[in-house]
């Protein structure tokens, strides 16, 4: 069982370390749309009759919309975004709305957070990128590699207990990383279980289709809208065919929103409005009316159906039968929407403790065949062919992803504003960083890329505050005295960030090892006479 762990957790181990950081980062998704949007700061919490005025502003601005999804501020996001289109089946636009007036925004093109979310469960490379199926699948193989690995580390590990309280840094090599890696792995184990089970279980039509075709079977073969339209309690026939990109669709009507979010915030006992949707169903106006996505932990949240015309409410969708409702919760756990700052905090700092324990085990597979050939011969042995290969992709993985992600954020700051495609040159500029710490990683395997690469993170990570500073009106010196946390607490956690990764690029220093050793052994030599002694 044991070689099964470890080589479920080698083999895409560098790709799941990518997918767990990012996810974590997703934690704080909003938060980095935020900090990369700095054009969005200063706005004043929600106000009675935004939805209204952002569709009196949609209308003036495209006159002949067929459907629009609008998104309610929050305390999390204080602008209203809207997607819309104006044919019958195109590409939606979006749009970013004041919440007093319902004018339009213009923050600066990027991907913001929604790069980290897309990225750690699709692998998106670029803005409107065209390999999201064959990524969600590649993740697909390592989420699963990665439940084998903790059920396998569950057996092997029999003194689970014990190690749960075991960490003995002080004694060095090999020990030292199986402690931190045993340690990390126990600490919040539920955890890594019910996050990657969930993961699979959110594209489990992509990834067990089988199902769905046995039992919904239609004229022209598999009927899958039936299968989601049962799952997210739809009216039956509302998921029909999908309309041609010709087809003439009429433009919607303005009507009075704010007496139908009443009638559903009536209904859901005062429970938050988190976004509105309106579109034509065959004859008929239809408003969706969706509860906020954070007052409960089951996902998806409940949805109230109006006629937009008449004002008759059409269907509650809801579902809430033990399987759709299993489903919900572990979704919702998944995705830590429900969660409060402190939770979301805490789910981060699991996350983080799962990149740990991803990383520690690469390592200690390094660390253990190097102890093993130095035993054998008289002097160090060269790397092997394998084991520099390994030690090669821990070095770009475990810090080169820290600095091209530095070098993402930065560079959200240094592009200039009106170029072309500007978020795809963010992700360019990410993916370039990564690339060349790749380069350094092979050229120097040893102490001296890892001091290189995490101290060039550290610096790219300290300089973050300053660059946001220099740049916008949404620094420190302003969003510290007015208490902005949402804001601070982005160059806080930059600064944070930059102290860790410089504390270990001074830790990981050529020639610290062999200093180190004698001090070692004066501190343990005292407890050992003391030992003999007794």
């Amino acid at each position: 069982m044991s070689w099964l762990h470890t080589w479920a957790g080698l083999v895409l181990g560098w790709l799941l370390f990518a997918i767990f950081l990012t996810g974590t980062l997703s934690f704080f998704k909003t938060e980095f749309n935020l900090w990369m949007q700095p054009e969005l700061h200063g706005l004043p919490p929600a106000q009675e009759g935004v939805a209204d005025r952002a569709q009196d502003a949609l209308h003036r601005a495209a006159p002949g919309v067929t459907q629009w999804i609008m998104r309610l501020p929050d305390e999390r996001q204080p602008w209203v975004t809207v997607l819309w289109r104006d044919t019958g089946n195109g590409r939606f636009q979006t749009l970013h709305m004041d919440p007093r007036t319902g004018e339009a925004l213009h923050p600066r093109e990027t991907m913001g957070g929604e790069f980290f979310y897309r990225f750690h469960f699709e692998l998106r490379t670029a803005k409107n990128g065209r390999w999201a199926i064959q990524g969600r699948w590649i993740v697909g193989a390592a989420t699963l590699l990665m439940f084998i690995a903790l059920l396998t580390g569950v057996v092997t590990h029999r003194r689970i207990f014990k190690d749960f309280f075991t960490f003995r840094p002080a004694k060095g090599g090999q020990r030292a990383w199986l402690d931190a890696h045993n340690v990390t792995g126990v600490l919040v184990l539920p955890f890594y279980l019910m996050i990657t089970l969930s993961g699979l279980m959110i594209l489990h039509t992509l990834y067990m289709p089988s199902g769905i075709a046995a039992v919904y079977q239609g004229p022209k073969g598999v009927d899958s809208q039936a299968y989601f339209a049962d799952l997210l309690g739809d009216p039956s026939g509302r998921r029909g065919a999908r309309r041609g990109a010709t087809e003439e669709v009429p433009a919607l009507p303005a009507v009075a929103l704010g007496a139908l979010i009443d009638r559903a915030r009536a209904e859901w006992d005062g429970g938050r409005i988190g976004s509105l949707g309106m579109r034509h169903e065959g004859g008929t106006v239809v408003l969706e009316v969706a509860r906020h996505d954070g007052d409960r932990l089951q996902y998806r949240p409940a949805q109230l159906r109006f006629n937009a015309t008449t004002g008759e409410r059409l269907s509650l969708g809801d579902v809430q039968s033990p399987a759709v409702k299993t489903y919900g919760v572990l979704y919702g756990l998944h995705m830590a929407r429900f969660a409060g700052p402190g939770m979301r905090w805490a789910l981060f700092g699991f996350g983080v403790l799962g990149s740990l324990m991803i990383a520690t085990g690469l390592v200690l597979w390094i660390v253990k065949r190097r102890a093993q050939s130095q035993r054998k011969a008289a002097s160090p042995a060269p790397l092997t062919r394998g084991e520099r290969l390994v030690a090669t992709l821990n070095l770009a993985a475990l810090a080169g992803l820290p600095l091209a992600i530095g070098v993402y954020l930065a560079s959200n700051r240094l592009l200039p504003l009106d170029i072309a495609g500007r978020a795809d040159a963010e992700l360019r500029c990410f993916f370039t960083a990564w690339g060349l710490a790749l380069l350094v990683a092979a050229l120097r395997p040893d102490r001296r890329g890892w001091t290189l690469l995490l101290a060039l993170a550290g610096a790219v990570f300290a300089a973050l505050p300053v660059l946001n500073a220099l740049t916008t009106g949404a620094h420190l010196g302003i969003t510290l005295p007015a208490r902005e946390w949402a804001w601070a607490g982005m160059d806080l956690a930059f600064l944070a960030t930059a102290a860790l990764l410089a504390g270990l690029a001074w830790r990981l220093r050529p020639g610290r090892s062999a200093a180190a050793k004698p001090r070692a052994a004066a501190r343990t030599a005292p407890a050992a006479a003391s030992s003999q002694g007794a």
